[in-house]
Order: C-alpha cells, then structure tokens, then sequence
C-alpha cells in the first residue's frame, strides 16, 4: 500500500480515489500560532526565563503561505517524514557536519527512543552481541534485551570510552564460545549519560579508525550535542564572513557522522534538550540503504511523525523563523545558561561537602548531568575482597536510601551499570551517583545541602584515613 502511496506522490495531477484519509477541507484546524523568544538579542535564554525579552512568532496556515502547509503537515505522510522537513534538516546537518543528502539521507523520528530501538531491531539478529559504554542510559539498553541482543561493556574513564579497550575486546574475541563478533557499537559521545564524559576529537578518531578496521557500524546517539560548554567564543569576523550557525558550529567537537566517509555512522539527534522534550522529535543521519530499511520499519510499525512537531520545525528553521542562523543563536544562549548552572552546581558541591575526601565530582564540557564520585575506602566499613568483588554496592544503597529519607533523590550507579552477562567488571565502580545540574538554582542548592549533611554523617567521625 504504501509503495502505491509513494508511485503516487511522484506522479503529477493523478487522480487518486485510493486513498483513505479526510480531505483538508475538513480540518477544523487552519492556522497554528508558536510564540517563541526573538533570538536576534544577546541573551535570548536568558531574557526569555526572564519573562522581560521580545518575542516572534511562527504561523503554519492551512491556506496561506507559510513553509509547510497544514493541509500537508496533518495529512498521513511517508515514514521518514515529510520531504521539505527532511530537506531542511539534511540542510542543518550539512552545515554542523559536512555530510550531505548524497551519501547520508535523514529520517525523522520520534525522538532518541524510537530511533535507537528501530535501530537496534534493524542491525540486530537474536544472539548477537553489540558493544557499549560500561555505564549507560538503562532505557535504551534495556531495549534489545527482548530480541536477544547481548550487550558487551567497553571501559570508560572520565572522558568517555577507552578506545583500547575497545580494540581490546575485538581482538580477544572468540568466535566458537561467544558466537559472532559484535558489528555495532553504540555510544554517546557527547555529555555521556549517566557520567558527563565527552570524548575528545583525538578519541573519536582512534574509535572510527577502529570501527573502519573490524567492520563496526557506530550509532552515535547524540542528544547532548549541542549542550557544549567552555568553547572558544565566536568571532564576529568569522559571522560576518560565514554567518551565526556555521562560525558556532566550528567551536563543537567534530562528530563522528563528520568523519564517515564509508556510511558505518548512524547518527540520532533530537530537538527535546534543545526546543522541548514533550515535542518527541528527532532525526536520524544514514547512509541510504539503511534509510530505505528504516523508513519501511517505521511504516509497518509507529508510522510517521506527528504533523504538528514538523509543522513547528519547518517554519522554525524556515526563512520567516529563525532559521538556521537563529536556532543557533539560541542554541547558543541556551548552552551558556547550562553552563551557568553547571558551574553554579560545582560552586554549591565545594562549598557542601568540600574537600573532606567523602566525594568529589568531576567538571563535565557538555550535557545535564555531573557523576558524583563517593570515596567508600575511607568508609569504616568498606570491605574489598579482591578486583572485583567488595561491599560497595551495600553501601551504596545505604547512603541512597539514608539521602531519600533525608529528601533527596540521586540515580546510583547501578541504574546504569550495563546489562551483560558478566558485571564483575563494573561492581567495584558503582560508588557514583547521577546528578543533574538542569534544575533551578534554589533546588540544586537545597539538594546539596542535604546531599553534604547526610554525607559527613554517612561516613561519621571515625572515617578511615
């Protein structure tokens, strides 16, 4: 049906009695008004948090002109998304990332979730094994669990993943007791969820060079991308010369889709840190053949995206909106308003708990979260009993609950602790808790306030040296 569908779609002025959804005559919808801050002041976050800053809005018409009609927007589409969006946002990926739609189509979705799982189904076969972070987000790891994927951890430090531990695993591999060769590394590179790590463009070459050596496919799940912090500030030349979004693109770490030159990278990105989580839109960066795969999932299962996130996308980025230019002004104001919140969480952490050696925290370049490390040797009751084994984990949940009885709640490490069939080599690492720094500033500084007391009281007056 939808291959009908399509034929028709790329045949002018036929006359189709085959489909089967209401006329837009019909839409009791005609216009869509989005009030959005005007993002052509210094601040506009900040202004707009502030409740003082100019506003612009975008209008989607069903019958005049505007970048994306109505009667097309909340009509049924195509899988992958409606063309003109698609375009645009090839287009965007273009000017962030130096591919283009020649060697890498863009798929909408609904969102990092969908796309990772539709992924994950498509590259998977039930037995497979795929490689990961050691610590990494539980909702999407958990996904493939079902069809029998088998995840392997790589090991991580600060910075994200160890490429020689990567190459590593590969090496070791045996295929006649482990079965095939994991073909698929998933990762995300930037504000890494749940540690805070990014790697570094040094990292993210050696990876793709080993991807290209042992024949892995990289999806990059990248949702933190554009939340990057301490970065060479624009210069008004270079805007002047090549304009807002690609003088701001230049101060990101390269991705790995800007290295693919052999269609190994999937990238995933989304608007929901950016624009809003609730708008459940994203898009996918593929070469073409997996792009034909993808869509004809998509179709047979959650079918296209929402008309209204796309129709807000495409006058957004269209020229009566901000347009690229001015999306990544915002995004930029929105990256110093995190910044400011990271580093007003670091100020509030030293003051609390300062260097007492129960915990410290590491300062993170991109993303939401910060990986709070607690020192249990120093506990009077940590008992190790070998590289692998000791009594973190009771103590860990200790703390967690004695923190939730005094009103505060922070993810522990377990959450997140990679599901494979071995933990051993995580089990002495889950002395960690995921903290967010997304919050307003009174809640942070009333969460840490608890999180030091009950810390000093955790570890009591008898600490070990």
């Amino acid at each position: 049906m939808k291959a009908v569908w399509k034929l028709a779609l790329r045949t002018p002025n036929i006359i189709s009695l085959a489909n089967g959804d209401p006329h837009n005559s019909l839409y009791p919808i005609s216009q869509i008004d989005f009030k959005v801050p005007a993002v052509n002041t210094e601040n506009p976050c900040s202004e707009w948090k502030s409740g003082d800053g100019p506003t612009q809005t975008f209008t989607s018409y069903k019958d005049k002109d505007c970048a994306l009609s109505l009667q097309v927007a909340l009509q049924y589409g195509a899988g992958a998304g409606l063309l003109d969006v698609r375009k645009t946002l090839s287009g965007f990926n273009e000017m962030l990332h130096g591919c283009t739609s020649a060697t890498h189509d863009v798929t909408l979705s609904l969102g990092n979730a969908d796309a990772l799982t539709k992924c994950f189904r498509l590259l998977g076969d039930p037995g497979d094994s795929f490689l990961v972070e050691e610590f990494s987000f539980p909702g999407m790891t958990n996904a493939p669990l079902a069809h029998g994927i088998k995840w392997v951890p790589v090991m991580m430090d600060e910075d994200g993943i160890l490429p020689t531990s990567l190459e590593s695993i590969l090496e070791a591999w045996d295929t006649d007791t482990r079965g095939k060769r994991p073909h698929v590394l998933y990762t995300i590179p930037s504000g890494q969820n749940p540690t805070g790590g990014t790697l570094t463009l040094e990292r993210r070459r050696e990876i793709y060079k080993i991807a290209c050596r042992w024949n892995l496919i990289i999806l990059e799940d990248d949702p933190y991308y554009f939340l990057q912090y301490d970065r060479k500030p624009v210069s008004p030349p270079d805007i002047e010369s090549e304009g807002y979004g690609k003088t701001f693109a230049k101060t990101l770490i390269p991705s790995f889709l800007s290295m693919d030159k052999d269609g190994r990278v999937i990238r995933i990105d989304s608007f929901s840190k950016i624009i809003v989580p609730g708008m459940r839109l994203g898009w996918i960066a593929s070469n073409p053949f997996f792009a034909e795969k993808l869509e004809s999932l998509t179709d047979s299962s959650t079918q296209h995206p929402h008309g209204f996130g796309q129709a807000f996308v495409a006058e957004m980025l269209g020229p009566k909106g901000w347009g690229p230019d001015g999306f990544m002004r915002w995004v930029g104001s929105l990256c110093d308003e995190y910044q400011r919140k990271r580093d007003f969480f670091l100020k509030i952490f030293l003051r609390e708990v300062g260097d007492n050696g129960f915990a410290t925290v590491g300062t993170p370049t991109a993303g939401m979260f910060v990986w709070i490390k607690v020192h249990l040797e120093r506990h009077p009751r940590y008992a190790e009993e070998g590289p692998t084994s000791s009594n973190v984990e009771e103590l860990m949940d200790e703390l967690f609950n004695k923190l939730f009885d005094g009103g505060v709640l922070l993810m522990p490490a377990k959450t997140f602790a990679c599901p494979s069939d071995n933990r051993d080599s995580t089990r002495n690492k889950l002395n960690h808790f995921r903290a967010t720094f997304a919050g307003v500033d009174g809640t942070i500084e009333n969460a840490l306030v608890i999180f030091g007391k009950v810390l000093r009281e955790f570890f009591g007056e008898h600490a070990a040296s």
